[in-house]
């Protein structure tokens, strides 16, 4: 638009000069006196080229011109630039006044890609430590768990593991009577017999080298062992005779027992088993005498403790009445 203007008054200034150069009219005196210097002779062509030059100047100027198709916008780095828009300052009269274009849109430096920082490759974590394997005491406690709730196939397991690991011939002594105890429960007579010998072989060793009380009811132990193998099989002066012998490695602790359940517990039993033999021996008033001690035994345990020994002690009272009634008949 401003380039129209500027044309039109271009036009209009050459045509009228030209117009009064050339001496084809009088738009006033400021043109008469003009010095056109070495072209003054060909004065009336000077006017008319300098009017027909106004004149296209103002006919180029109010012609139309054909748009230009818009430029691309420059892409940067996949960002696209935004156009300036560039605004003409107004032309108040000539000389015109051309507001500078505005500088061109630096691109935005672009920083290079952040890679990712790998995260430090976790350390290998040790293995942990193989667990410990079951000492012979912790075999044992798992056999008699598995043994009260009839898990015969596990505590058979048991048993061969407790036969591998044991070392001491104190460990022998208790795994082999653990074994005869094993195969009378289930109905092996002469396997449980041959286990309750090597078992008393063993207590024997242990008795020999360290004679306590401890020993003494370990080898008492394994022998009434022996006592009911032999009994079941109607060897009666074999069970006679082992169960002798327990009863007076039992006697031997003089009392001591008293503090150990278990051990007045096996007293009590020792007893009872061999007043049976007795008595089938026809030795009633000896059995008798052997129901009563274990009789005295039994009540002690159970006023201790009603619920674990009560039963115990109604047994034997019922067996010590059925003495004395075969007794006094």
């Amino acid at each position: 638009m401003l380039a129209r203007l500027v044309g039109i008054i271009m036009g209009v200034l050459l045509a009228t000069s030209g117009y009064v150069v050339a001496g084809w009219g009088s738009l006033g005196t400021w043109a008469t006196s003009l010095d056109l210097g070495p072209f003054e002779p060909h004065r009336p062509a000077a006017g008319a080229v300098a009017a027909i030059v106004g004149g296209g100047l103002i006919i180029a100027a109010l012609l139309p011109r054909r748009k230009r198709k818009k430029k691309p916008t420059p892409m940067a780095f996949g960002m696209e630039l935004e156009p300036v828009a560039v605004q003409a300052q107004p032309v108040s009269a000539p000389p015109v006044h051309m507001t500078a274009p505005a500088p061109a849109p630096q691109p935005q430096p672009v920083s290079p890609p952040v890679m990712p920082v790998a995260a430090p490759a976790p350390q290998p974590q040790a293995p942990p430590p193989p667990p410990k394997p079951e000492t012979f005491a912790q075999m044992r406690g798992r056999l008699v768990a598995l043994s009260d709730n009839g898990s015969w196939a596990e505590a058979a397991r048991i048993l061969q593991s407790m036969k591998r690991v044991a070392h001491t011939d104190e460990e022998l002594t208790v795994v082999y009577r653990d074994l005869g105890d094993f195969a009378r429960g289930q109905g092996q007579a002469d396997d449980a017999a041959e286990a309750y010998e090597t078992s008393v072989s063993y207590a024997r060793m242990v008795r020999q080298a360290h004679p306590n009380d401890e020993t003494a009811e370990l080898l008492a132990g394994a022998l009434s062992g022996v006592g009911d193998a032999a009994e079941a099989e109607g060897r009666l002066d074999a069970a006679l005779s082992a169960f002798e012998e327990a009863l007076t490695l039992r006697r031997t602790r003089g009392g001591r027992e008293a503090g150990d359940t278990q051990a007045q517990r096996a007293l009590s039993v020792n007893l009872e088993r061999l007043a049976d033999l007795r008595e089938d021996r026809g030795h009633r008033m000896r059995a008798l005498d052997l129901y009563r001690e274990s009789y005295d035994i039994a009540g002690r345990l159970a006023a201790a403790d009603p619920a674990r020994f009560g039963p115990d002690l109604a047994a034997t009272r019922a067996r010590l009445n059925e003495l004395e009634a075969k007794i006094q008949g």
